[in-house]
């Protein structure tokens, strides 16, 4: 079995290095590598090419493409999959490490439960430390679906994971040029719906958490546009798959109402954005409660937000 590894590259040079020998000190053997320059201004890409020096019997199967100009992380993902000719593949973010046997750990699962997807444990990385390892949904298919699409519940993470590539052709776009915050929402929520999932509750991924300038430190107004944006094409997704809304679906699309008001974005331009009509009953009545310009409304709606969340 082949596995990809796809790693996006932007203003990493602090980090690489620790990544790339992660990630060519595996213990499994038959892995091609594609890290994507997205531009980056820094010498992320000089310090990659130096670690490759030391690992000459990986030579051969490391591949460095760019993007030019700067694309967004959206872009560079929808590239990095376009790419992907092996059995399988994975994504690693470039200031993020891989323990040495973890694609030897997924790969000797899937090959066990035959999924489309394994979701590994992974640990918080800060400082040169670990922390414990969070282990992955044991849920059933449809309770671990209602946990993707309501959020705030299970981590939409991209990482930690092997894909088989197969997955590729059941998501039209599965990454889009533009939406480079909520992408993981984006194609998570959709992945969740038309695969099959197994787990391992053993460590296969260390996120770095000290890394201030990542995209999930800083959430800026674009950021929430690209939100809205992702979650219009899960909703077209859904619609044109089931005809309906699931109320899970509802709730992760009334997050995105929540951040209108605490990011004081015109509610308007939700509605713009994400084209949403409300369909369940208490859907509607927080729509119509997170239109309000009230600070009090809006302290209720978020109050009944996180009890209906919490219910459903």
């Amino acid at each position: 079995m082949t596995v990809t590894i796809l790693v996006p590259v932007f203003c990493v040079e602090k980090y690489i290095a620790e990544c790339a020998e992660s990630l060519f000190s595996q213990t499994y053997s038959d892995i091609e590598y594609v890290f994507c320059d997205d531009s980056t201004p820094d010498r992320s890409i000089e310090v990659l090419c130096e670690v490759m020096k030391r690992y000459a019997e990986r030579k051969e199967h490391i591949r460095i493409i760019r993007n030019e100009p700067n694309r967004g992380i959206g872009a560079t993902r929808s590239r990095l999959v376009s790419e992907v000719s092996t059995d399988c593949f994975m994504f690693v973010d470039s200031d993020d490490i891989l323990p040495r046997n973890a694609v030897e750990i997924l790969v000797n699962r899937m090959k066990l439960k035959d999924t489309d997807i394994v979701d590994g444990g992974y640990a918080l990385f800060e400082n040169g430390k670990c922390g414990a390892t969070i282990k992955p949904s044991h849920d059933s298919p449809s309770r671990y679906l209602d946990k993707i699409l309501c959020q705030n519940i299970i981590l939409p993470r991209l990482w930690g994971r092997l894909y088989k590539a197969s997955v590729l052709s059941k998501v039209k776009d599965i990454f889009i040029d533009g939406i480079d915050f909520a992408e993981d929402i984006c194609a998570t929520s959709r992945l969740a719906c038309v695969t099959t999932r197994s787990w391992t509750d053993e460590a296969v991924y260390y996120y770095r958490t000290d890394n201030t300038s990542s995209y999930t430190q800083n959430i800026s107004e674009k950021n929430i546009y690209s939100y809205f944006r992702a979650m219009s094409v899960v909703l077209s997704f859904y619609h044109q798959r089931k005809g309906h809304l699931p109320m899970s679906l509802e709730i992760g699309v009334l997050n995105a109402y929540r951040q209108c008001g605490r990011s004081r974005i015109p509610v308007t331009t939700a509605d713009e954005t994400i084209a949403y009509v409300p369909e369940h009953f208490s859907a509607r009545l927080l729509y119509w409660l997170f239109h309000s310009k009230s600070g009090l409304v809006l302290k209720l709606a978020d109050y009944l937000y996180r009890l209906i969340r919490i219910s459903n």
